[in-house]
């Protein structure tokens, strides 16, 4: 229980630096001292070490479904769009991955179990960024509880 509690300590780290567009500066940074770094299978050549830690991510308040799009007022937040290892986020990738490489959009896949899902993301979204983090903190703070989406500073729509 507590290494579980630990590991989402740090998992909110990582979120906290995506959004604050400081993920180059915290991506060497592991779990802080006394936290243990979970037994993890070995990961994808395609990962990063710490991409590795994360998985399987869950965010336990979203799931796949509608968004109804609305206003928001967030100064300096940029881009994201929130994905997950499955059908629906797979199609709305497809269809809006020019769109969000326009935006310089960062992608967080908050539901995915494995490398390979995640490989399978990343192959679809051509070049986009794609880090796994849950999204449960943010989509507590903005008001939502389905993905796909796509958040900027200014909107919430799907």
């Amino acid at each position: 229980m507590t290494a579980m509690i630990l590991m989402n300590t740090w998992r909110r780290r990582m979120l906290c630096c995506v959004l604050a567009g400081l993920l180059p500066a915290c991506t060497s940074v592991g779990p802080g001292p006394g936290e243990r770094q979970s037994e993890r299978p070995k990961q994808a050549a395609s990962l990063a070490p710490w991409e590795a830690e994360m998985l399987p991510v869950v965010s336990w308040s979203l799931s796949p479904g509608p968004v109804e799009s609305r206003a928001i007022d967030a100064p300096g937040l940029r881009p994201v769009f929130l994905v997950g290892d499955d059908s629906l986020s797979r199609s709305w990738l497809r269809l809006r991955r020019d769109r969000l490489r326009r935006l310089n959009a960062l992608g967080l896949v908050v539901n995915v179990a494995s490398p390979a899902g995640l490989a399978e993301l990343r192959r679809l979204a051509e070049g986009l960024r794609l880090i796994p983090v849950t999204g449960d903190d943010l989509a507590a703070l903005l008001g939502f509880s389905h993905y796909p989406v796509l958040v900027t500073s200014t909107y919430i729509e799907q």
